[in-house]
């Protein structure tokens, strides 16, 4: 071990290190227009945009996109907060409910522009099979082109039904400690919609060392039928590495990507809302 005035130099570079948020995922999210959309043609109109989004990209990167999307997942998402005083969401939280084939699985997230502030909130879980996640969401709007927001989240396995802050206090111990609300703090159902989420995979961007999934998500208010339009509708990337040792040209290329992207102006909706501030914002009342 060295010293230097007085100091271990060796253990004071490891507490640095243990308290540096490595950000393990990067996605880059874009809002589409979702009068693109329709159910009944959804699959052709998928297929459309991404000629153009395979066009547009390699062009701009001089890398291949390769695969073809097709529907990967068909599932009900729900958020739930306290009704009236969205503690959650004034608190930086958001709480998901997604069930597929049945089965339910459940996510605490927390945002920040800050690294540091989002790195720091503990969202472990107890629940055998949760992950979790610290990622990086870099998103456009027609006033900031390039906006990063960080995430901190944990899904865990879910056989509950989502009634009250136990139901969250279940899963995420470190929450309940840190936040104190009470068990029977009753938790609705943000704005009573239920989504019916349509997400496409299977192609992928060459970043270099990185390969990016692509994905497009169709969100639905309720069951879609017939020329239904999606409420939302959003085509995203993203790449991940544990040890979070992205290149300068990984992350280059992708900004490059994510630029081209935006100027497929026929497809894109710079001032559409993302998919959780639709949800918020869907009963105006509900936060009020």
């Amino acid at each position: 071990m060295k010293w230097y005035l007085g100091i271990p130099v060796i253990l004071f570079s490891q507490a640095v290190s243990a308290n540096n948020p490595d950000v393990t995922s990067r996605e880059y999210k874009l809002m589409l227009d979702i009068n693109n959309f329709e159910f009944n043609t959804e699959a052709s109109a998928v297929a459309s945009f991404m000629t153009v989004f395979e066009s547009a990209v390699e062009t701009a990167i001089s890398r291949d996109v390769t695969g073809t999307l097709s529907l990967d997942k068909e599932r009900t998402v729900k958020f739930f907060d306290t009704q009236y005083s969205c503690e959650l969401s004034n608190s930086g939280y958001s709480f998901r409910e997604r069930i597929e084939d049945g089965d339910s699985e459940v996510t605490l997230k927390f945002r920040s522009p800050d690294r540091y502030i989002a790195w720091f909130e503990d969202v472990t879980s107890n629940t055998s099979g949760a992950e979790t996640k610290f990622e990086a969401d870099i998103g456009s709007n027609s006033a900031i082109p390039f906006k990063t927001v960080y995430s901190h989240s944990t899904k865990a396995p879910n056989t509950r039904t989502i009634n009250n802050f136990e139901d969250i206090h279940s899963h995420f111990p470190e929450f309940e400690d840190e936040y104190g609300f009470s068990d029977s703090t009753s938790l609705t159902q943000v704005g009573n919609l239920t989504i019916e989420e349509r997400v496409y995979k299977g192609t992928t961007i060459d970043l270099g060392s990185f390969d990016a999934d692509v994905s497009l998500t169709l969100w639905y208010n309720g069951t879609p039928s017939g020329s239904q339009t999606p409420v939302v509708a959003e085509i995203s990337f993203k790449y991940e590495d544990s040890n979070a040792s992205y290149s300068r040209k990984v992350v280059n290329r992708a900004k490059t990507a994510f630029e081209a992207i935006q100027n497929l102006t026929t497809w894109t909706d710079p001032n559409s809302k993302t998919k959780t501030r639709f949800v918020y914002d869907y009963d105006t009342n509900f936060c009020d």
